[in-house]
């Protein structure tokens, strides 16, 4: 039923745009040099780190899908169901983004560090970013009903993460490093709090600009059984189309976090060339511009199960390629980094709006709206990739012999990282795809009768 009578458009895809701009102004920041920030600043072991990634995981457990209660529970108010999260939750995850990256702390005794490192990661991943990404994600449901106007949204979500994914990726290295002629470049330790500081805001005014512009016109029923959490998370984690995403999207987090993480080592010690991270930004995030409208018009045309399927299958394939050629030319590898991406920017671009179909599905086979604990355990699942990559590439970096701080690092080691670098993206995306084409169940017909189905659902219920 429509609550607002206000035409869906542009204002609403660029708000929904930049709350994901928000996001990764500490998500991707994080993802991609909290690792080199805690090996080389800290000089904390890379296993001690990952065993922090997955303990953090364990949490998130909990606080994930106990924020998803909460949204569905939540009756709303005059901003909506959703938005009023966003408002209350950008500067607390902004100023806990900070406080990760604190230079300043170093000399600190290990143990500090070990217990400040817990405590800051936590408050920002499990408590902090999980406040606020879990309605923001559950809020494209109230924006519209419409299934094409719910692909532009993730269309324009994608467009967000790759804006921020393009500044944080080309600009960040010109800030932490300085080059040196012939050898590996120097990391400039005290740089990382600036960085973040700036982040931090850039974050908090892009998450008022969605607050501001993505408006809630579509009722969402609020959650009223009185059922407990985990009885509710089992009458939707039971369901095939959920199973089958979230799967897909630790596999999907897994591939692509690993990549952010390894970039700075693969440019650094490999390539013995940073400023390869920057160009990795360019060549990772701007052919997103080009595949994300391509994308949408697959997902309307061909349907989004068919569309994703292609995406990873293909970008794994080309990371199977670098793996076996072991390139050396680090401007070939960043071409095939980028035909990679443009690949898996296809799943990207739809993976938002097939989460809208699974909550759809769902609603049709439970009879009860669950956006937010869907959502969660969605949240949840990515994290879960997220950690799988953070503890997998610490595992693997101590496994190929990575010493933390050293001056340089053995050609051993050096080729050791490159082979993971591509080699475990390779697998996990063929592995993603297969899923999706084998097991996820919502094609381009199913997705029509369950829209339908809604509609008529809808319609009896206004009447």
């Amino acid at each position: 039923m429509e609550k607002r009578n206000i035409k869906f458009g542009i204002k609403d895809k660029l708000g929904y745009a930049a709350g994901d701009i928000a996001n990764n102004f500490t998500f991707a920041f994080v993802a991609s040099f909290l690792m080199i920030f805690y090996t080389d600043v800290w000089g904390i072991n890379p296993g001690i780190v990952a065993g922090l990634f997955f303990a953090a995981r364990i949490i998130d457990a909990f606080t994930d899908v106990g924020m998803g209660t909460i949204v569905d529970k939540f009756k709303g108010n005059k901003d909506g169901k959703f938005r009023p999260f966003i408002k209350w939750g950008a500067i607390p995850v902004a100023l806990a983004g900070f406080l990760l990256f604190q230079s300043s702390l170093k000399n600190m005794p290990m143990t500090f560090k070990i217990i400040y490192m817990y405590i800051t990661y936590i408050l920002w991943g499990s408590l902090c970013y999980t406040f606020i990404n879990i309605p923001y994600g559950s809020m494209a449901s109230a924006i519209t009903a419409d299934p094409d106007q719910r692909t532009e949204l993730s269309t324009f979500r994608t467009l967000g993460a790759t804006v921020a994914n393009l500044v944080i990726g080309f600009i960040t290295p010109y800030f932490i490093y300085k080059k040196v002629a012939g050898g590996e470049d120097i990391l400039l330790e005290g740089r990382f709090p600036l960085v973040a500081g700036i982040f931090g805001i850039l974050a908090i005014l892009s998450y008022f600009y969605c607050y501001k512009n993505a408006i809630e016109r579509v009722d969402v029923p609020r959650n009223t059984q009185k059922t407990s959490v985990f009885q509710g998370i089992g009458r939707v984690i039971s369901k095939r189309s959920l199973i089958s995403i979230i799967i897909v999207s630790i596999l999907l987090l897994l591939a692509m976090l690993l990549v952010g993480t390894m970039n700075a080592y693969v440019y650094n010690v490999y390539f013995k060339n940073s400023s390869g991270m920057a160009l990795a930004g360019l060549t990772t995030s701007l052919p997103m511009m080009i595949t994300a409208p391509v994308a949408m018009q697959m997902g309307k045309k061909i349907g989004k199960k068919e569309s994703a399927t292609i995406g990873l299958i293909g970008s794994g394939l080309v990371y199977l390629l670098l793996f076996f050629t072991k390139v050396e030319n680090m401007y070939v590898f960043l071409a095939g980094a980028a035909i990679a991406h443009m690949l898996l920017g296809i799943f990207n671009t739809l993976t938002w709006a097939m989460i809208t179909d699974v909550i759809d599905d769902l609603e049709i086979q439970n009879n009860q709206r669950d956006d937010g604990k869907v959502y969660s355990i969605y949240s949840f699942a990515r994290k879960l990739g997220q950690a799988g990559a953070g503890g997998l590439g610490g595992a693997a970096l101590a496994a190929v012999g990575y010493v933390s701080g050293a001056a340089s690092q053995t050609p051993e080691v050096a080729l050791g990282i490159y082979n993971i670098a591509t080699l475990l993206p390779a697998i996990s995306l063929i592995i993603g795809g297969l899923v999706v084409f084998i097991i996820y169940p919502l094609d381009r017909k199913t997705v029509a009768k369950n829209n339908q189905q809604l509609k008529s659902l809808r319609n009896n219920q206004a009447k």
